[in-house]
């Protein structure tokens, strides 16, 4: 049952992240700023579980999955948050350099790898079905960005959409035009 309640936050957190999008596409500040707070929401059953459940790994397995977690969390947080701005990009303009020059959505592609790593690091099956429940909010979130938010926002995304993958391309990059 706390799982379930887990996943109704992490969730409510993945609604807002969407009301955020909306609020920009409307050009509602206030709203922006309030809806953003969905994005720190999601992370709350994360903490939650590591705070009340434990794993069953011995101390040595850790040395294993706590630096992959560390390293797909730095991923994560450089490509959403930081790479725009260590950029020098103007804001609002599409970015399609570094993480996002082989994939529209490589934050998907990290946090994947995370609930993957929680799945395993806690060896359960309710928290590996709530991990994968996280992993298709976010997957229905970019989805729904990349579909119908990201054209509205971008004048450029429809030719970004053509050279960058969703996900990842095994192509070679040197036979894709970057914008």
């Amino acid at each position: 049952m706390e799982l379930i309640k887990l996943f109704f936050v992490g969730a409510t957190g993945y609604l807002l992240a969407g009301l955020y999008d909306v609020a920009i596409l409307h050009n509602k500040p206030l709203l922006t700023k309030i809806f953003y707070v969905g994005f720190f929401i999601t992370a709350i059953p994360y903490l939650i579980l590591f705070k009340t459940w434990k794993t069953p790994f011995n101390t040595f397995s850790l040395w294993i999955f706590i630096p992959l977690l560390v390293i797909f969390i730095g991923l994560l947080i450089y490509s959403v948050l930081l790479e725009f701005l260590l950029s020098s990009e103007k804001p609002g303009n599409l970015y399609t350099k570094g993480t996002y020059s082989f994939s529209r959505h490589p934050g998907f592609i990290w946090y994947t790898a995370i609930n993957v790593l929680l799945g395993i690091y806690f060896w359960d099956s309710r928290i590996a079905l709530l991990c994968w429940g996280f992993t298709l909010c976010n997957l229905i979130l970019i989805t729904v960005e990349d579909r119908v938010f990201f054209p509205k926002m971008f004048p450029l995304y429809a030719e970004y959409r053509k050279q960058t993958p969703f996900f990842l391309s095994l192509q070679k990059k040197s036979n894709r035009r970057i914008l």
